[in-house]
């Protein structure tokens, strides 16, 4: 690896500038007042630049895909080292996410929320705000599954939506979780289905998906956490 220089760092930051604000503007809803867009950017210029220093062209990656590993792997450190959210929220989302799985196994089909809060003695309002906490408490990661990428967080969800990450995920063996993953999300109700694909596939904000679907951003923002709730059940059980 060459050293690089102050003045191409500054051509890098330069370069993917752009890059760095739209995963920080991706990950900014749900965030605790602490944390601000303008922290997510300087997170993820600090990736950027790690990944200048770090590129090896040898490697047969190009350094826009090594530098999207890093920018994203900065910015959900960011987040996640946040640790905001209180052991009550935690034990309430780990209350949903429960629910969810014993009602759907009990009754072999998805349980709507309605249900899924009156089992909680929750009200539907209570149960919308718990999933919304989701987005930042339970994102998923490779690390969740023991995979570490040489340092790096990395979103599962992130990884599959990326085609130019398709090799990475096969270098680690994890084809079976991506076509897991793949149908998890295929078997999703429309909406919500939706809401996965133009987010990440699509790479639209939350803010633009609500134009889309003629909804709220919160309420993009309530069902993105409630399909991480179920797809973060469905990997456990795959891991295990």
């Amino acid at each position: 690896m060459a050293k690089v220089s102050k003045k191409q760092k500054e051509q890098i930051v330069e370069q993917f500038l752009p890059r760095v604000k739209y995963y920080a503007s991706k990950y900014a809803f749900a965030l605790p007042s602490e944390l601000s867009l303008e922290d997510l950017v300087s997170a993820g210029i600090i990736g950027l630049l790690e990944a200048a220093e770090r590129y090896d062209p040898s490697q047969n990656a190009t350094l826009s895909t090594f530098a999207d590993f890093r920018i994203r792997g900065a910015i959900i450190d960011e987040v996640r080292s946040m640790q905001w959210a209180s052991k009550d929220v935690r034990k309430k989302l780990e209350g949903v996410r429960n629910a969810y799985t014993e009602m759907e196994r009990k009754f072999n089909r998805s349980v709507t929320d309605e249900e899924v809060a009156e089992s909680l003695n929750m009200s539907l309002e209570e149960l919308y705000k718990t999933q919304s906490m989701s987005n930042t408490v339970n994102m998923i990661n490779l690390e969740d599954m023991g995979v570490n990428v040489d340092g790096e967080s990395l979103d599962i969800l992130e990884c599959i939506a990326g085609e130019k990450d398709v090799d990475i995920l096969d270098e680690l063996n994890l084809k079976e979780l991506r076509a897991a993953m793949g149908n998890a999300i295929d078997k999703l109700p429309e909406k919500e289905r939706m809401v996965i694909t133009l987010y990440y596939y699509e790479e639209l904000t939350m803010k633009e998906i609500g134009k889309v679907l003629d909804i709220s951003e919160s309420r993009v923002c309530q069902l993105h956490g409630k399909v991480l709730i179920k797809l973060k059940n469905m990997m456990e059980q795959f891991r295990n």
